[in-house]
């Protein structure tokens, strides 16, 4: 993780991180209540091309996340650290990624995940739901208690790839989680990428790095 010099370190004023690193593009509609603990970062892409693009989405409401770099490095605060955004979805469960699970609740989670004349997505849906009642870390990260980062790049829907993250970006990237794990006390363990937490395509975010 990049060192953040005392000259770098951003300092917090009503949610937004202060720092001539951070440029504040905050958008009150994909805002959507008060976060009052977070546990963890998860790292996104947004399937764009553009910074604008996802600017345009945002007035709109609805998903969205709390940092937004630009392919030239640029980071843009797009919601305040201490409200929701609606940027995970669904999440897995973590013990049954991780293989962990007891017996007894492997049977639970396959129970809701294989139940029968339900579909996919209420299957998912009721799983998550299941998995959002335990405490972090025993699950992944929600919208309740995790920061968003989206880095831009494009999706290709044939090759269902994500452009490769720009070294900009990445260079940004790990300055961001750094300050970001120092104002709100997290680790290095408590960064995701999209792809592990929800049902995503494996390329999501798979070229960024900040370890």
């Amino acid at each position: 993780m990049a060192d953040v010099s005392p000259t770098d370190a951003p300092s917090v004023k009503d949610g937004k991180l202060v720092s001539g690193r951070i440029t504040d593009k905050t958008q009150s509609a994909i805002e959507h209540g008060v976060l009052s603990k977070v546990s963890a970062i998860v790292v996104h892409q947004t399937g764009a091309a553009t910074a604008g693009s996802s600017f345009s989405a945002y007035e709109d409401g609805g998903n969205g996340a709390h940092f937004l770099i630009d392919t030239d490095g640029t980071i843009y605060q797009t919601a305040r650290i201490n409200q929701k955004c609606w940027h995970v979805g669904n999440i897995q469960s973590r013990c049954k990624v991780l293989k962990t699970c007891s017996s007894e609740e492997l049977t639970e989670i396959n129970a809701i995940l294989f139940k029968k004349n339900e579909s996919y997505r209420v299957r998912v849906k009721n799983l998550s739901n299941h998995e959002g009642d335990k405490a972090y870390p025993d699950r992944y990260p929600t919208n309740s208690d995790s920061i968003g980062v989206e880095l831009v790049g494009n999706f290709d829907k044939k090759t269902k790839t994500y452009d490769t993250v720009t070294k900009d970006q990445n260079d940004s990237l790990r300055w961001l989680l750094t300050a970001l794990e120092s104002v709100l006390v997290l680790t290095d363990s408590d960064v995701y990428r999209h792809s592990e937490v929800a049902y995503k395509e494996p390329s999501e975010a798979k070229t960024a790095k900040w370890k």
